[in-house]
């Protein structure tokens, strides 16, 4: 079974929940398993497999109506990139994701742009 993983990058934003709701529930329908990865890249440039938790449809039905992210989030520096990059997809292996989804605005937009760059690599 094919792997979806979920992260939340940057400042809080209205909507993140929702999203994280749609995302699951539809990866779901297609037969994927769900992971959710909780306080954003941070945890997955130490190579912190603990930050990995399990989603379901049961898990994300309600949250929308919650404030904030049930996964939390960080802000990592964009100059250091190149330097974690190795690391953060070496974790992405380990938790054998094999699609990430990136929720966010501009900063992870460079995230996942960077992971595109290495997507033969996931």
């Amino acid at each position: 079974m094919e792997t979806v993983g979920i992260i939340v990058g940057g400042g809080p934003a209205p909507g993140i929940n929702g999203t994280i709701s749609a995302a699951t529930i539809e990866a779901v329908n297609q037969g994927k398993r769900v992971i959710g990865i909780k306080g954003g890249f941070k945890p997955l440039f130490l190579g912190d497999l603990t930050c990995a938790i399990p989603l379901f449809v049961d898990d994300v039905s309600r949250i929308h109506t919650k404030g904030g992210s049930i996964l939390r989030t960080s802000r990592e520096h964009a100059d250091r990139v190149k330097e974690k990059f190795p690391i953060l997809m070496d974790t992405l292996k380990k938790l054998e994701i094999k699609y990430l989804i990136t929720i966010g605005g501009d900063g992870t937009l460079l995230w996942q742009t960077g992971l595109k760059e290495k997507q033969g690599e996931i």
